[in-house]
């Protein structure tokens, strides 16, 4: 897998384990078994069962039978059967210029990678999963599929595993202290209920009363979780004594369904039970989001006369006390629901008749959301709207979805091009194109936002490289737009076909262009537009003629841009200032520009775009200033970057042409196996390590480097460079053994692999040389 791949120095992406993980020995076995000998491995079981966790818990467990990670992709909050292919390359961290984000582009690039992918919560996408999962298998002999559904695939080679409940005490068994511990059903349950009471301990007195809820329960875990959860206001006898009562009631009813579906239908049956008839409507009225809510949203979405919108944060409160939501997020407070309860509430939600309702101010709240972060992207708000936009992506999508197929077109072509800045900025563009294809699809209305929507798809394309398909979408937006009466959209056009000229080179043509567009924006007072046409105008004055030439422009963005609050345009600006000056060879004013861009850009939390611009540019200083290790690093890091956005440098040809350059000169001067593995550490950083190092300010971590001699020869693994690490520190081969965790001939080994690598004869020569390494870093 591509060290693109690793930007945490780990390969693959299985989220942390938040609880511990109980019981399923004979389960994990059984799945790698079952892996070693079938390329497709689906587990199956109602909802509730426990198949994600245990599909996470193998993954873990296998990381090093797959040299090119464990790849996590969880399906749950995608509805969208055309987004399945993308989204699974979106997890991968895939580049989008160089792999398509479709089934025979994904299978390109897995072909010869030995990789574990594990599909999660596949039902509602059975179709689409199957077609992706057939197509990989197909086409890359080394991967493995691990998938989640409540039903399977049913391809031919797949083998399937039925996840059953936990397991549970026999009816007629006397349950002792010491026998509890066989079941763990019954190790699930105390194990959660001291989470919540910590003060929660496993007597003879409620000994019985595990045994029976265990029983009760079928050690269904999701059922044992939401249960246990109970015990903040009800205790161990209480929550027995109606789970009883109640399940009692059910074996008459839902006779089709198994028993365990029954059992958690009548947990969920109980707590919609308990809540009021104010509880149950908004229980109901959230069903409608997707990925988490936060109180505006609630309020704005489900309040009506039988919900006042004052009550909806106390109802919100009590549904939160009762488990049915979940307090997410450290700062604004944000609200999850489990998938299973979701869909109860949005069964019930149908069956009042309100889902229509609901779905379409469900969609109208996420347009006017998008609306708002493209009105106020220059000001103040610019970080907190970006960062709602990220949050709220699920639901985005679930808003999206109903413009564009139950919405009239102007609504969903205003949404989707409203919604510009989200996919530009976080490098969603395949998304972007996806929903802007959908409306532009839609009957084409002969109105503005058609021409919006038009313009932004040709953006995205030309970004992409797609030049075949910019060209066309930016002429129908032109010819358009001249049979409309006037907008200020139109001062967009000559920008776009502007900056699509000086990628090319064509400056000559793009100036005038891009000088009209600057006066109509002034005009108008449109201070996005003015700023977007200031810093490409710099730019492309200061590559046609003497760099000096475009700093007056840039400048004049940067001060606007700090007047008006806004912190992203600022960068941008710096960063093209950064790059006019180095072709100036005013390398130290390059260098603080490029690093005043990143300072700046901090601000917008997961942004990456200028971010990747700043530390581009500080590595071309780096090379000019025979400063190779650094501008290798910070090469290798760049790349990372570009290709989690998937899009690189390859549209604006003249700063592709430098950047070959820039390698070019590194790589001849630092050797071939230098510069790789340089560029491979840098890669290795985390996004807040690398802006660290670009800053030359000292990181979270140290990665110590390998030799700049390029005689040394290939460079060092992480391990070896971990042990580096700890002979500088004095330690012997032993206590290298017992800090690492492996067998004193082990480490003994990884010793002896770095001298001859390092081409020493001494412990002591390894240390004088990573302490040379960390003072030239600093440099």
């Amino acid at each position: 897998m591509s060290t693109a791949l690793t930007a945490r120095g780990t390969i693959g992406n299985l989220p942390a384990e938040l609880t511990s993980f109980v019981g399923r020995r004979h389960e994990v076995t059984d799945i790698r078994r079952m892996l070693s000998a079938s390329r497709l491995v689906t587990l199956t079981g109602a909802g509730g069962v426990g198949k994600t966790r245990l599909a996470q818990r193998v993954g873990a467990e296998l990381r090093r039978t797959f040299p090119d990670g464990v790849w996590f992709v969880g399906l749950a909050e995608l509805h969208d059967p055309d987004l399945v292919a993308v989204t699974v390359g979106e997890a991968l961290g895939l580049r989008e210029d160089t792999v398509g984000l479709d089934p025979s582009g994904l299978a390109a690039f897995l072909a010869d990678r030995q990789a574990l992918l594990i599909l999660d919560n596949c039902e509602h996408l059975v179709g689409a999963v199957a077609d992706l999962a057939e197509t990989l298998l197909r086409g890359c002999p080394e991967l493995r599929v691990l998938a989640t559904s409540r039903q399977a695939l049913r391809l031919d080679g797949e083998a399937s595993l039925a996840v059953h409940p936990l397991s549970v005490p026999g009816a007629a068994v006397a349950c002792s202290l010491a026998d509890l511990r066989k079941y763990e059903s019954a190790s699930l349950l105390v194990d959660r209920a001291t989470a919540v009471l910590p003060s929660f301990e496993v007597t003879e007195a409620n000994c019985a009363t595990i045994v029976r809820l265990c029983q009760a329960l079928e050690g269904m875990p999701l059922a044992i979780e939401l249960a246990v959860a109970r015990l903040r206001v009800l205790s161990l006898d209480q929550i027995l004594d109606r789970l009883t009562d109640r399940y009692q009631l059910l074996t008459t009813g839902f006779r089709n369904a198994p028993p365990r579906q029954q059992t958690l239908r009548a947990l969920i049956d109980w707590s919609w039970d308990l809540c009021s008839d104010a509880e149950r409507v908004l229980w109901s009225r959230v069903s409608v989001f997707s990925g988490g809510f936060e109180l505006d949203a609630a309020e704005a979405v489900c309040a009506d006369d039988r919900l006042p919108v004052e009550t909806i944060l106390d109802l919100i409160a009590s549904l939160v006390n009762q488990s049915v939501l979940i307090r997410a997020g450290n700062g604004t407070a944000r609200y999850q629901i489990l998938e299973v309860t979701r869909e109860y509430g949005a069964a019930k939600l149908s069956a009042a008749g309100e889902h229509e309702v609901m779905a379409r101010r469900h969609c109208q709240w996420f347009a006017d959301l998008a609306a708002h972060a493209d009105r106020t992207w220059v000001g103040p708000q610019q970080t907190a709207v970006m960062q709602r936009l990220r949050h709220e992506r699920a639901n985005l999508r679930v808003a999206l979805e109903y413009a564009t197929t139950s919405g009239p077109p102007e609504t969903a072509l205003r949404f989707a091009a409203d919604l510009q800045n989200h996919w530009f900025v976080r490098g969603y563009f395949s998304e972007g194109s996806h929903w802007l294809d959908r409306a532009l699809a839609m009957p084409a209305p002969r109105h503005w936002t058609r021409v919006k929507a038009l313009r932004v798809a040709a953006w995205i394309a030309g970004i992409q490289g797609d030049s075949d398909r910019a060209g066309p979408l930016l002429a129908e937006a032109v010819a358009l737009a001249e049979a409309l009466p006037a907008s200020p959209e139109r001062a967009y056009l000559p920008l776009i076909e502007g900056v699509f000229m000086m990628w090319s080179g064509d400056h000559a043509q793009a100036l005038p262009l891009l000088e009209r567009a600057l006066v109509a924006f002034r005009g108008l007072n449109i201070r996005n537009g003015e700023l977007w046409t200031l810093i490409v105008l710099g730019l492309c004055r200061g590559i046609a003629d003497q760099p000096s030439s475009g700093y007056p422009d840039l400048t004049t963005a940067r001060d606007l841009g700090a007047a008006s609050g806004e912190v992203w345009w600022q960068s941008f600006g710096l960063w093209a200032l950064s790059v006019l000056r180095w072709r100036d060879g005013d390398y130290a004013g390059a260098t603080a520009s490029a690093k005043e861009s990143l300072v700046v850009g901090k601000a917008v939390e997961g942004e990456q775009f200028a971010v990747g611009l700043a530390v581009e540019s500080l590595a071309w200083i780096a090379a000019r200033e025979h400063r190779d290790q650094r501008s290798a690093m910070l090469l290798g890091a760049s790349k990372r970057m570009w290709q989690e956005m998937h899009t690189s440098l390859a549209p604006f040809r003249v700063l592709q042409g430098w950047h070959d350059e820039v390698v070019g000169q590194v790589r001849s001067r630092l050797g071939a196996a230098a510069f790789s593995a340089a560029t491979r550490r840098g890669s290795e950083l985390s996004t807040a390590d690398v802006v660290a190092m670009a800053l030359e300010r000292q990181p979270r971590v140290r990665v110590p480097e390998s030799p700049v001699d390029a005689t040394a020869g290939l460079g060092l693994t992480k391990r070896e460079r971990e042990v580096a690490a700890l002979i500088a520190e004095g330690l012997s081969n032993r206590d290298i053994a017992a800090r690492l965790v492996v067998a004193q001939r082990t480490a003994e080994g990884h010793v002896e692999n770095l001298l001859s690598k390092l081409g020493f004869t001494s412990r002591t020569q390894v240390a004088g040389w990573l302490a040379a390494q960390k003072q030239s870093s600093q440099e």
